[in-house]
């Protein structure tokens, strides 16, 4: 009898044990969370033949470069390949054009990073992910501009610390930082970041080797760099937070120096001409969940969207003077519910319009602010 009590005990702990992480782990995925419907007057789609994950603006010359693949298609297993586009977004109607001299063979477009040298010359770089995921190395294919928007390759780039690259940083022609989603190796460190453990990472490639350049992240899933290129900005979207960094020159270490607590899980991060940060976050991780599960079973269920813009209230942005960083307003420039763009995963503003790609939805939208 004493044995069955204890038996009972021990599968009641269990049970509310599990009830527990449980209920944690719908919290973290915002099960709960109602989406109230918050967008500009007038938004129009521009339609496309695959979905704009990342979007980087030339505000020099005013052209839009995006990483256009049908993910759709991809996420329901078949064999498909990407493009790099640009939008000359001073001619109107918008045309799509290709941002590159010559198609790569092999193209599954991730995140993407424009860098403009003291020169004035264009370099593009590229996340090049591989047919086979997790077996086959991941890499980063650089270009150089030879006409006005026009790409050519240089050079691919790997490293075994281009562990999961969601998104990169392209500083010079040649050196670059990469965030990576994922940094757990066993099912156990698997099962710890999955539960919140920070175990991803920004490698940093100085043009001939790779080091790691920040670590303990919350999957990066955006990187982007101030107008002085002093500050780093990476989301860490399972912690619903930005990390910034001052970044050394020299060595190309970052040094974290502030958290900017968020209320979704951030994406892509755009540094617009004032220096504000136009973010695309995930707004409810169930749903986007539940839309790659029926995107599976050829269903579509709608994912809600949602782009802020964050502001510092004060000029002085540097190491030395760290009291800006808690001076910041965040504004929501746009929420909904999905059905009129679904799974937005990166924002972008253009003399006072906003534009917003997505994860797999085939269009861009474009509302006026």
């Amino acid at each position: 009898m004493k044995l069955l009590k204890k038996i009972f005990k021990v599968s009641l702990i269990l049970v509310a044990f599990i009830g527990v992480l449980s209920l944690v782990g719908l919290y973290r995925m915002d099960a709960f969370k109602t989406i109230q419907n918050n967008t500009p007057e007038f938004c129009e789609a521009f339609n496309m033949d695959g979905s704009a994950e990342d979007i980087e603006i030339d505000y020099e010359r005013g052209y839009a470069y995006l990483s256009i693949q049908d993910r759709a298609a991809l996420i329901r297993g078949e064999m498909v390949q990407g493009r790099i586009v640009k939008i000359n977004l001073n001619k109107k109607p918008y045309e799509i054009t290709s941002a590159l001299n010559k198609q790569p063979e092999h193209l599954r477009p991730h995140g993407i990073s424009l860098h403009i040298d003291d020169r004035g010359k264009r370099h593009l770089a590229v996340i090049n992910h591989p047919k086979n995921r997790g077996i086959e190395p991941e890499n980063i294919d650089l270009f150089s501009e030879v006409n006005n928007g026009v790409f050519k390759y240089v050079e691919t780039i790997s490293d075994p610390l281009f562990q999961s690259p969601n998104d990169l940083l392209l500083v010079s022609k040649n050196q670059f930082y990469v965030g990576n989603d994922k940094g757990g190796e066993t099912s156990w460190d698997k099962i710890q970041e999955n539960l919140g453990r920070p175990m991803s990472n920004i490698a940093y490639f100085d043009g001939n080797s790779t080091s790691v350049a920040a670590k303990n992240l919350s999957q990066v899933s955006g990187i982007n760099i101030s107008k002085d290129q002093n500050l780093v900005f990476a989301s860490e979207t399972t912690a619903k937070r930005i990390a910034v960094f001052h970044r050394n020159m020299d060595n190309g270490t970052l040094k974290k120096i502030h958290r900017i607590k968020l209320d979704g899980s951030p994406d892509n991060i755009n540094v617009s001409e004032d220096n504000s940060l136009v973010v695309a976050t995930i707004p409810k991780v169930m749903a986007l969940v539940q839309h790659f599960i029926a995107l599976q079973k050829g269903e579509i269920k709608p994912s809600p969207s949602q782009v802020i813009q964050i502001k510092y209230k004060t000029s002085e942005v540097s190491l030395a003077s760290t009291a800006f960083i808690g001076d910041i307003e965040k504004n929501e420039l746009f929420m909904s519910d999905g059905t009129d763009i679904s799974t937005a995963s990166v924002g972008a503003i253009w003399d006072k319009h906003l534009f917003i790609g997505s994860i797999d939805d085939n269009k861009i939208l474009i509302c006026d602010l």
